[in-house]
C-alpha cells in the first residue's frame, strides 16, 4: 500500500495486458484464432451510486468515496488541508461514467480473431505540442518513470475506436484507457492504470455457433489522474505543497453492470 505509484503503475499495466500476453501454447488472445463468445452489438450499462476515490500522496494511501457524478475529497497530509475535486463537466476530464458510457456498441470486426474487440469511446488528445519533459519533472519515481512526452497544451476528449481483448476462456474483457499521452503532473491526462473489464456470461458454447454474451458482470471502471489535475486549492503552488501535490495520483473507480439492447 505505501509503494510508490510509478511502481504501482508499471505493475498495473502487467496486469492489464497478462490476458493478452497468455494463453493456450503460449499465443495469447490478442492474436488467437480460437472461438470467443458474440459480444457485438449494443449495451446498456448500470452503474453503481458511488465512486471509490483512492489518493497516494507522499507515500500515504487515503481512502474515500464520492457520488457518481463526483465531487470534492478533501485529505490531512503532512499538515495540509489538500483537496482533490473531480469535475464531470471540464471537457478535458473523463469521469468513469463517461470512460464506458451508459449505452455502448461493442464490434468484433475480424471474423478470424473474434477475441478482440472495438468499442467508440472518449479519448484524450493533445491540441498543442508534445515536449521532452524537464529531467526533474520524469523518471523512476514519478508519474512519468519512462520521461515520455508530456503535452505542452490543452488537452480535450474525441470518441474514438479503443481495442480491448476477450480472455481465451472466453470469460471477462480488459479495456485499457489510458497512456495515450504522459502526464506532467498538472495536465489532465488518464494515467496507464486506467482501464474498463468486466465478466462475460454467455448461453451457448463454443464448439456450437451459438455461443452468445448475454450479461457483463462484476465490472469496474478505474480512472487515474495526476494530483496537479484535480488539485482544487491556490493555483499558486509552491514550495512543500506543490510538491505533494504535484507527486500524487488520484484513482476513481465503480462497478457497473450491462446487458444487450433488445
Amino acid at each position: 500500500m505505501h509503494e510508490s505509484f510509478s511502481k504501482i503503475a508499471y505493475v498495473g499495466l502487467l496486469a492489464a495486458f497478462a490476458p493478452l500476453a497468455m494463453g493456450a501454447r503460449g499465443c495469447g488472445p490478442i492474436t488467437s484464432t480460437t472461438p470467443a463468445p458474440d459480444v457485438a452489438g449494443d449495451w446498456s450499462v448500470a452503474y453503481d451510486d458511488t465512486l471509490d476515490v483512492t489518493i497516494r500522496i507522499g507515500g500515504a494511501v487515503y481512502d474515500a468515496s464520492l457520488p457518481a457524478e463526483g465531487g470534492t475529497v478533501e485529505i490531512e497530509h503532512g499538515g495540509f488541508t489538500i483537496p482533490f475535486t473531480l469535475d464531470c463537466s471540464r471537457p478535458e476530464i473523463v469521469c468513469p461514467s463517461e470512460a464506458w458510457p451508459e449505452t455502448v456498441t461493442i464490434e468484433q470486426r475480424d471474423p478470424e480473431h473474434l477475441h478482440q474487440m472495438w468499442v467508440r469511446i472518449p479519448e484524450q488528445v493533445c491540441m498543442g505540442a508534445t515536449v521532452t519533459p524537464a529531467e526533474n519533472e520524469c523518471g523512476p519515481g514519478t508519474l512519468n518513470p519512462d520521461c515520455d512526452a508530456v503535452c505542452d497544451g490543452e488537452v480535450t476528449t474525441v470518441l474514438h475506436d479503443r481495442f480491448g481483448v476477450i480472455n481465451e476462456p472466453g470469460e471477462r474483457f480488459d479495456l485499457l484507457l489510458g497512456a495515450g499521452i504522459a502526464t506532467n503532473g498538472v495536465n489532465c491526462v488518464l494515467l496507464g492504470v486506467s482501464a474498463a473489464r468486466a465478466d462475460i456470461e454467455s448461453v451457448g458454447a463454443a464448439e456450437t455457433s451459438d455461443w452468445t454474451a448475454t450479461h457483463f458482470t462484476n465490472g469496474e471502471v478505474a480512472v487515474a489522474y495526476g494530483g496537479g489535475c484535480l488539485w482544487a486549492g491556490d493555483p499558486d503552488m509552491d514550495g512543500e505543497l506543490e510538491a505533494l501535490v504535484l507527486d500524487a495520483s488520484v484513482t476513481f473507480r465503480t462497478g457497473f453492470t450491462s446487458a444487450r439492447v433488445e
